[in-house]
This record gives C-alpha cells, sequence and structure tokens, in this order.
C-alpha cells in the first residue's frame, strides 16, 4: 500500500490472452520524481515488438519495467502506471537480460546469453511473455543478426508474445 501511493500506482485490467497496454508505465526502481514514464502496448495487432536507439539504457529500462510491471500485476500488486492499463497473465514470462559471462563455467558473453535463450526455446509458447535485451550480440553482427532473426521467428512459431532489444539493422527491417 505504501509502494502504491508513493508511485501513485493504479489496478490494471487482466486478460489472459498475451495483450499488454501499459500506459505511462514507471520502474518502480527509478527516482519517481526523475523518471520517464513509458507506453508499450503489445499482443493485440502484433506480438513482437522490437524496441531499438542508442547505447543510453532506454531501451533495457524499457524492457525491465514490461516484466517487472507484468510480473507485479500476476502478484496482485498494483503497478506504477496510469488508470486503464492492461495486463495479461502468461504461465511464464521468461527473460534473457544483462551480461551473464562466467571464468568459472568457462563461458563467454556470448556462449552465456546462448544458453539462456536455449532455455528459453525449451520452455516457451503461447501462454508466454519472452523479454530478450540485445538478441544475438557478443559474436560477429552477421551471424548475430541471423541467429537473432531464426530465435525470434521460432519463438513466433509458438505463440510467445515478445520483446526484443536490438542495434542490429537486419531484425529492424525484419520487424
Amino acid at each position: 500500500a505504501a509502494l502504491a501511493r508513493i508511485y501513485n500506482c493504479s489496478m490494471p485490467k487482466f486478460n489472459r490472452k498475451g495483450y499488454i497496454h501499459i500506459k505511462d508505465g514507471r520502474h518502480p526502481l527509478l527516482d519517481p520524481k526523475k523518471v520517464v514514464p513509458i507506453n508499450i502496448w503489445m499482443g493485440r495487432d502484433f506480438d513482437l515488438l522490437i524496441v531499438t536507439g542508442p547505447n543510453t539504457g532506454g531501451k533495457t529500462v524499457a524492457l525491465k519495467t514490461c516484466g517487472l510491471l507484468t510480473l507485479m500485476a500476476m502478484s496482485g500488486m498494483l503497478i506504477p502506471a496510469a488508470e486503464g492499463s492492461r495486463i495479461s497473465v502468461f504461465n511464464n514470462v521468461l527473460a534473457d537480460i544483462g551480461d551473464t559471462q562466467s571464468i568459472e563455467q568457462n563461458l563467454s558473453t556470448f556462449s552465456a546469453h546462448m544458453r539462456s535463450v536455449i532455455e528459453i526455446l525449451e520452455q516457451a509458447d503461447r501462454h508466454s511473455l519472452v523479454l530478450l535485451d540485445e538478441l544475438g550480440s557478443g559474436t560477429d553482427p552477421i551471424e548475430g543478426a541471423a541467429l537473432a532473426e531464426a530465435v525470434i521467428q521460432r519463438l513466433k512459431d509458438n505463440g510467445a508474445k515478445l520483446m526484443v532489444t536490438t542495434h542490429y539493422q537486419e531484425l529492424k527491417l525484419y520487424a
């Protein structure tokens, strides 16, 4: 209740159709006086949202805001977003965000991401929200873009709702 009051939260409308419409959503870990509200929608007219832009952190923040607000709502919490926001109830919210390389496990940035993506591919279905940050990065750009496109197509074929950040021109064209 205190969080809801501080962040001016609201109760979203729920659906089971994979439709998300976050109105003026704000990431709850950012300063509420400085955070820039964002609008995100997907799952009605399109199931894939590709976010692109410069390296200033906005793409990843948007990805995390979508995932976090979805999980907050599914947990029964009010969300820092405007009245009338809509959140789908998913069986799975699957994400590959950040760098999970490991010297101990002999994993490069690329192989760590690929291990995570393989796990996501094994689980994702039409009741899943999949969030992928810089899919295909950490390797040759041409190979990374081709791999990213194949992963996206497979997830789309499985019926998952997807939000992906990228710098790849090939994925911008694919979208």
